[in-house]
C-alpha cells in the first residue's frame, strides 16, 4: 500500500513535491468506506484526486511515478543498450538555470504486509547519482545507501548487497541489479513496483491489452465485465486469437423481438467513451482483485460524470484487498463531500516561476473549508487556487478585431 510519493526536478516540478495517502486524524467523514485500517497504526486512504488548471502539472505528476517505475524495472536492461537506443535524458525542470545540471529525485514509501519500506534515487541523464533503501518494523533501519560508486551497506540486515556492490555500473540501480540475482529484500521491493498500474485516460495504448488478457485468462472477469457494461446494450464481449476485442449487440425484428446477435468491430464501431470504459475496467478489475495501486491521468475524459462517480463509489465500497487509486480530473462534480474526503483532494498549480506546486485541501483551515462545505463551488470560485482560466480583456478583444 502506498504511503507517500515524492519527486523533485522532474518536468514541471522544480522543488520537492509529494502526495501523502495517510488520513488526517481529525477528519471523520466517510471513514468506513474510504479509509484502510492497518496493523502498523497508520490509516491510509483508498484514493486521492488531483485537480488543477490546464498546464498546472497534473499529468506530469502521474508521469513521474511512471518514470520511476520504468527506471526500477528497466535500468538493468537499458544499460546494455547504446545511448541512441535509450530513453530521454532531458526530463529535468527547464525553466531555471539552477536545475539544468542537477539530478532528478524520486522517493516512495509503502507498506508491504507488516513492513514499511522507503526507497529512492537521484538520476542525472542515465547516471545514478545516489540511491537508498530503508526498512521499518518498529524503528527505521538503513539497508543501503549509495553515493555514485560509494556504498554503505547494512551487513546484518542487507547481506545480499555485500556480494555485488563492485559489479554495479553507474547506469544501473543497485536495487534492480540485486533483484536480477533474486536478492530477498530487493526482490520484495521491486515486486511492489509491479503492483503499481499507471495509465492515461487519453491514450489506451498502455493498458488496452489488460482487458483482452483477462478475457482469455480469467473466466470470472468475462462474466463480471459483461454484467458491468450491460447498460451500454452490449450483450457480450469477447477477445479474438489476435487479442482484438469484439462486442456483440442484439438485433431486433420489426416487432422489437431479438432475432440475432451482431458482432461489431470494437475499434471502429464502438464510441471512444465505450472503448475507454471497457479498457479501463480491465485495469480496475486487476487492481481491485490483486490489491494493487492504480494511477490514472484524466480519469473523467470521454466518460459521463455519473459513470465516473459510480466507478469511484464502486472502488471505495467494494475494495476488499486494500487497493488504492490516485487520479487526475477536471470535472468538478466529483468535488463532493459525499464522494471524497477533504484529505483525499489535492490541487496542483504553477507558481510565478513556472514550477508546479502540489498541495492538499486539508492544509486549508476550518475558516476556509469544512466537511460540510461545498467543495465544488469553492474550487470553481478559485478559493483553493489551481482553477485559473483564460482572462478575457479589452486588449484581447481589440487584437482580434483590430
Amino acid at each position: 500500500m502506498l504511503i507517500e510519493f515524492k519527486v523533485k526536478n522532474f518536468l514541471s516540478y522544480k522543488d520537492e513535491n509529494s502526495i501523502l495517502l495517510t488520513k488526517v486524524k481529525s477528519f471523520k467523514e466517510l471513514e468506513k468506506t474510504h479509509v484502510i485500517k492497518t496493523e502498523k497504526g497508520i490509516d491510509l486512504l483508498k484514493s486521492s484526486a488531483i485537480y488543477g488548471s490546464n498546464g498546472g502539472g497534473k499529468s506530469n505528476f502521474i508521469e513521474a511515478i511512471s518514470f520511476m517505475k520504468d527506471v526500477v524495472h528497466n535500468s538493468f536492461s537499458e544499460s546494455l543498450k547504446k545511448d541512441d537506443d535509450r530513453g530521454r535524458t532531458d526530463y529535468y525542470f527547464k525553466l531555471s538555470s539552477l536545475t539544468e545540471n542537477k539530478p532528478t529525485f524520486f522517493e516512495i514509501s509503502f507498506l508491504d504486509k507488516d513492513i514499511i519500506y522507503r526507497y529512492g534515487f537521484e538520476i542525472l541523464g542515465y547516471e545514478i547519482v545516489s540511491e537508498w533503501l530503508y526498512k521499518k518494523n518498529d524503528t527505521e533501519t538503513l539497508l543501503f545507501d549509495r553515493k555514485l560508486d560509494i556504498f554503505k551497506i547494512n551487513s546484518k540486515g542487507f547481506s545480499e548487497g555485500k556480494k555485488y556492490k563492485k559489479d554495479v555500473n553507474p547506469n544501473v540501480l543497485f536495487l534492480s541489479y540485486l533483484a536480477q540475482y533474486n536478492g530477498k529484500e530487493s526482490s520484495r521491493v521491486v515486486e511492489c513496483f509491479f503492483d503499481i498500474n499507471v495509465i492515461s485516460g487519453l491514450d489506451d495504448r498502455s493498458h488496452k491489452n489488460a482487458t483482452s488478457f483477462l478475457l482469455t485468462k480469467a473466466p470470472n472477469f468475462k462474466a463480471w465485465l459483461n454484467l458491468a457494461v450491460r447498460f451500454l446494450e452490449i450483450s457480450s464481449i469477447d477477445s479474438t486469437k489476435d487479442k482484438e476485442l469484439v462486442t456483440y449487440h442484439n438485433k431486433f425484428d420489426e416487432n422489437n423481438i431479438i432475432i440475432d446477435s451482431v458482432a461489431l468491430d470494437f475499434e471502429n464501431d464502438e464510441s471512444q467513451g465505450t472503448r475507454k470504459l471497457i479498457y479501463l475496467l480491465g485495469t480496475l478489475y486487476d487492481t481491485l482483485v490483486n490489491g494493487k495501486v492504480l494511477f490514472i491521468d484524466e480519469l473523467d475524459s470521454k466518460l459521463h460524470p455519473n459513470l465516473v462517480r459510480k466507478l469511484l463509489e464502486f472502488f471505495h465500497k467494494f475494495n476488499f484487498k486494500n487497493s488504492q487509486f490516485v487520479f487526475t480530473a477536471h470535472d468538478a462534480i466529483l468535488l463532493d463531500k459525499e464522494i471524497l474526503r477533504r484529505d483525499q483532494i489535492w490541487f496542483v498549480d504553477r507558481d510565478k516561476f513556472g514550477s508546479s506546486v502540489l498541495y492538499p485541501m486539508s492544509e486549508f483551515d476550518a475558516s476556509v473549508v469544512r466537511n460540510t462545505s461545498d467543495f465544488r463551488k469553492k474550487y470553481l470560485d478559485s478559493v483553493f487556487g489551481a482553477a485559473e482560466t483564460i482572462n478575457i480583456t479589452n486588449e484581447l478583444i481589440d487584437l482580434m478585431h483590430g
